[in-house]
């Protein structure tokens, strides 16, 4: 296969990448002045030190900073170069996210082709024309990646300013949770695969939970349906479904995070989780589904324990003063993220759980117990 064959997909790569800087731009802004309650229109960038406006060219993502090199041009007052690193970060996670869901996808694609790249998604769908020779991307292509790279935009931007602030503004998740309610309804379960993908699922109303049923649910906007088997008054493709997910997953996202926030208050007797971590679920919940939500939060506290203890242990080996209250938006965005991705594999743990009406009860029933206990035990041992 000739390199040329390949040019028009390396094409809208980079593409992908330089739309993912300029929204990196736009989050910095979100970033800077959301948590001061500032509209994020007027007025235009400008100098924190001398309030002078940063011009067009200045303005520009990676090239304006490296023109300036950090610096205001007027009074030469130093940037912060988490400018900098927002726009490249963001700039290679759309660039990631269109290679893992796009790319790695293609029908014809780099795995026939003979590269080293496999399907990211080993569950049936997903599964997209390869942009080849003078091939244009399809239209469903580019509805796929818009709506997921909002999702992921507003991850960063939440996360960032949750590290900064202590807070997660509302108008982040609340208006990212509307676009995921519209993407839901308008390309409902399975888009962007037809009907026919369902051709191994049973029809006769038996579980999900078979073993002959794992491994062949395929995946759309939403990784699932809110249940399996479907009911036939929200049919798989309709908008009554994908309404039904988007709420759902909402509902349950919110429900998750103010759940434990209330069992751990009322064991702990203190505020043990914002709302902010409960209305960032509730938004990822809008467009992936309740299913990878309901993994979203345990999974981001292994991965945040894993960041914290070392650096916790680091701290106290050097004498320093370690935080006992830390933001825990970055961690909830890793954990919908690993989810997210993670699903062709955590998908397949989780189905005969998910799918069954009383064992997915009793494991609510046996965590929020658990949690409880938890939080009955360190108010105990703080108070000894």
């Amino acid at each position: 296969m000739e390199w040329w064959f390949h040019a028009p997909m390396a094409f809208c790569c980079l593409w992908v990448f330089a739309l993912g800087l300029g929204v990196g731009s736009f989050l910095n802004v979100l970033i800077a002045r959301l948590p001061y309650e500032k509209s994020v229109i007027w007025p235009s960038s400008r100098c924190f030190v001398c309030f002078q406006k940063i011009g067009l060219l200045d303005n520009l993502p990676i090239i304006g900073y490296l023109r300036l090199r950090g610096r205001c041009r007027q009074c030469g007052a130093a940037f912060s170069s988490k400018y900098l690193w927002v726009e490249l970060g963001t700039g290679f996670a759309f660039l990631a996210l269109y290679f893992v869901e796009i790319v790695l996808q293609a029908k014809d694609g780099p795995e026939a082709n003979g590269m080293l790249f496999l399907p990211w998604h080993n569950t049936p769908g997903l599964r997209f024309p390869y942009v080849g020779n003078s091939a244009l991307p399809p239209w469903q292509t580019w509805v796929f990646f818009a709506f997921h790279a909002v999702l992921l935009a507003a991850l960063i931007a939440a996360s960032m300013i949750d590290l900064k602030h202590r807070q997660i503004p509302a108008q982040i998740t609340y208006l990212a949770t509307f676009v995921g309610l519209v993407a839901s309804t308008a390309f409902p379960w399975p888009w962007p695969n037809d009907l026919t993908s369902l051709g191994a699922l049973p029809t006769d109303g038996r579980s999900w939970i078979l073993p002959e049923v794992e491994g062949k649910i395929p995946e759309g906007l939403s990784v699932w349906p809110f249940w399996g088997p479907i009911p036939s008054w929200a049919a798989a493709g309709s908008w009554k479904l994908g309404l039904l997910n988007g709420l759902i997953g909402a509902a349950v996202g919110m429900a998750i995070g103010r759940g434990i926030k209330l069992v751990f208050e009322l064991g702990m007797g203190k505020e043990a989780l914002g709302l902010g971590d409960a209305d960032l679920l509730m938004m990822a919940g809008s467009f992936l589904g309740w299913q990878a939500i309901a993994l979203a939060l345990p999974v981001g506290a292994m991965l945040t324990l894993c960041v914290v203890l070392p650096m916790m242990a680091y701290k106290l080996a050097r004498g320093r003063k370690v935080e006992t209250q830390l933001p825990f938006g970055p961690g909830i965005a890793a954990g919908i993220v690993t989810c997210w991705f993670g699903w062709p594999w955590l998908g397949r743990l989780v189905q005969g759980v998910f799918f069954d009406l009383y064992v997915l009860g009793f494991v609510i029933l046996l965590m929020g117990g658990g949690m409880l206990i938890a939080g009955l035990l360190l108010r105990r041992g703080k108070s000894a």
